[in-house]
């Protein structure tokens, strides 16, 4: 377990589980980070769809929007939200740490919106002994890993130099180093100004770098009415991005939340696979595939010192999807 998860787990143990409680309904707080996949949520939130939601349980329900995605984590993990978006990778290390993670969202999982990128010319056989450019421990590290056993070779032959995978989209695309994974825009940014090219990305090995949205289940279990407010208005967003007649404007509002152009999340979308489906969600949240990739993820955070119970678990808990049941209105 990391320093960081440990000084998580002593604050979730003083900060409690109780939720807030103001002067009239009970208010409860879902921390989220700008992502492509994770998006719908400030839409759920800018058309007033978690608001209804959440009224129609009597609750309250405020999303806590972080610019720090490991921010958001590690308030996760000190029990100051109720619930939090993160990758299956982050959701192990607050399990390891005695946190009920209760996966009730599958939101969406990279379908090329991570990958590696190198200068112009360059290959996957000339990464041999040369310096790459990541967050060690996180997706990206995975994703190199991933990429050089799909070419014959093993992370001991390249030297990872560790920095914030934003940090190094943008220091590849200021010239400062000949490889680096991170994930979109800065992908597509580096193809189309001419600064580079993607060697391999999350659209090979599909349903790996998975997005969820994590309940604390001890919280869940004591009240499971923001869950399903909260479910149930992430597929009214869902509605909103398919159907022909509200798309444009669910992009617009997403894109403008994600600092961005239309045009260009809709280039980040072609990245991301988003469970828009909630029978297509449901039945992956008990698919074969999420075990091994669980699996293969434990793995992987184990040997390198992220995860020191290999017990852990994150439990995928589909039972509030419309049409899951009694909990669906």
């Amino acid at each position: 377990m990391t320093r960081v998860f440990r000084l998580a787990c002593v604050l979730f143990l003083i900060v409690g589980l109780a939720p807030s409680w103001g002067a009239g309904k009970p208010s409860f707080t879902v921390g989220v980070s700008i992502w492509t996949g994770w998006m719908p949520f400030y839409l759920m939130e800018a058309k007033g769809l978690l608001a209804k939601r959440a009224e129609a349980e009597g609750i309250t329900v405020k999303l806590q929007k972080f610019k720090d995605y490991l921010a958001s984590v590690q308030a996760f993990a000190s029990g100051s939200l109720d619930a939090c978006t993160m990758t299956i990778m982050d959701a192990l290390q607050p399990a390891a740490g005695g946190i009920q993670s209760r996966a009730v969202v599958v939101n969406d999982f990279s379908a090329g919106g991570d990958g590696v990128l190198a200068k112009k010319g360059l290959t996957m056989k000339d990464i041999k002994g040369k310096e790459v450019l990541l967050e060690q421990g996180s997706v990206s590290h995975y994703l190199l890993i991933k990429a050089l056993e799909a070419n014959g070779l093993t992370e001991g032959q390249v030297v990872i130099k560790n920095i914030g995978g934003d940090d190094a989209g943008k220091a590849f695309l200021t010239g400062q180093c000949d490889f680096a994974v991170t994930w979109n825009p800065h992908l597509y940014t580096a193809v189309e100004g001419g600064k580079g090219e993607i060697l391999f990305t999350s659209k090979s090995i599909p349903g790996e770098i998975i997005d969820l949205l994590i309940w604390n289940g001890k919280k869940l279990d004591r009240d499971p009415r923001p869950a399903r407010a909260v479910v149930l208005a992430w597929y009214d967003a869902m509605e909103m991005i398919v159907n022909p007649r509200t798309r444009e404007e669910a992009i617009k509002i997403m894109s403008s939340e994600a600092g961005t152009t239309p045009d260009d999340f809709k280039k980040m979308l072609g990245g991301t696979d988003i469970f828009t489906d909630p029978k297509r969600a449901v039945d992956f949240m008990k698919s074969d595939q999420i075990k091994k990739t669980v699996e293969s993820v434990k793995l992987f955070l184990n040997k390198h010192d992220k995860l020191d119970d290999m017990s852990a678990e994150v439990k995928f808990d589909p039972s509030f999807v419309p049409g899951q049941g009694a909990v669906s209105k």
